[in-house]
């Protein structure tokens, strides 16, 4: 089943939902902190004065392991909260600090959480200690299992350090169009003029085409007959090239006149061409395309188009008389009448 792609007002009700939920939860974790702080003395002394077993008894002596661990997801949604708020602010302005903003943020985050994570297992009793001293160990059995992960990451790395590729660049990636909506730890999100999505994994980008750090140039190729007066063709398009540059506002310099580009089987095919954003490359393209037909047809340019001309054979009229010899009779001697 294909997935219904959100209009930007249904993704910003989407967000702001959301962030409801989050705050919501940061409300409900932060009142049973503010509680449990205060009541710490009547829940420790109804803790140790408990005396049943069982899975109550279990339990009942959890209890304080769970507050503990909800005041700790706490402190983690606070300091996330905190730096969600801080970051915008922060890495805002050129494509580069939003994408570097960005990356931060992902760090963070799993830093943030692995930080919780390892406070919440120091309560429930584990020797904190000792799995940190084997990180050693199991970092080099994940690393043996999670190298295309790491390549990953440190690629997206590089992809963001070396500032080649930011947020909002128009870019092409094996032979796929889009914009760039986010470059994370392990991936790349690109989204194209359409809507669809494409997720390329930070390490498998290697060879990339960017076509945002100059202005754009599309090119518009139209055909005129032989016939036409090329001379007047050109001081046309010459005295109209304010008026169609009016009616394109996306044009930054230009329409131009680049001459001929092919002398076709049809026609003589001029090409035509502005200077752009790439943002705006393909409709700037088409809007080019439509003001040159618009022109040509106020001015009576034919622009060729092709055309297939049946030639029929004509019919022979010609009856031959019923006494007129057939073919093959003429050397026939004629038929001898009986004496």
């Amino acid at each position: 089943m294909i997935k219904p792609q959100l209009t930007p007002e249904q993704k910003l009700k989407k967000k702001k939902a959301l962030r409801i939920t989050g705050i919501v939860f940061l409300v409900l974790f932060a009142a049973i902190t503010v509680l449990s702080l205060v009541y710490a003395s009547e829940i420790d002394a109804f803790v140790e004065q408990y005396t049943g077993g069982g899975i109550v008894g279990q339990i009942v002596l959890a209890i304080p392991h769970v507050i503990y661990s909800v005041q700790i997801v706490f402190i983690v949604l606070l300091v996330l909260y905190i730096l969600g708020l801080i970051y915008p602010r922060v890495f805002r302005g050129s494509p580069r600090r939003v994408t570097i903003g960005r990356l931060v943020a992902g760090l963070t985050r799993f830093l943030v959480w692995a930080v919780g994570v390892l406070a919440i297992l120091a309560v429930w009793g584990v020797d904190v200690g000792a799995l940190i001293a084997s990180a050693s160990i199991l970092t080099v059995v994940i690393g043996l299992g999670m190298q295309s992960l790491i390549s990953d990451i440190v690629a997206g790395i590089f992809l963001v350090s070396d500032g080649t590729l930011q947020v909002g660049d128009v870019v092409t990636i094996d032979g796929w169009r889009g914009t760039v909506q986010e470059i994370g730890l392990r991936n790349t999100r690109l989204i194209n003029y359409s809507g669809d999505i494409r997720v390329a994994n930070n390490s498998t980008i290697k060879v990339y085409i960017n076509q945002s750090r100059v202005d754009s140039y599309p090119l518009v190729k139209v055909s005129v007959a032989y016939g036409e007066d090329l001379k007047r063709v050109e001081r046309i398009f010459n005295e109209n090239r304010e008026m169609i540059k009016s009616h394109i506002p996306a044009i930054l310099d230009g329409p131009d006149y680049n001459s001929v580009d092919l002398l076709d089987n049809s026609g003589v095919v001029l090409l035509f061409g502005a200077k752009c954003k790439e943002d705006d490359f393909f409709q700037v393209q088409r809007d080019l395309n439509r003001e040159l037909k618009l022109l040509f047809d106020a001015y009576g340019i034919q622009i060729p188009f092709p055309q297939v001309v049946v030639h029929e054979g004509e019919a022979d009229t010609h009856t031959p008389l019923r006494d007129e010899p057939s073919a093959g009779e003429t050397d026939k001697d004629p038929p001898q009448e009986d004496l």
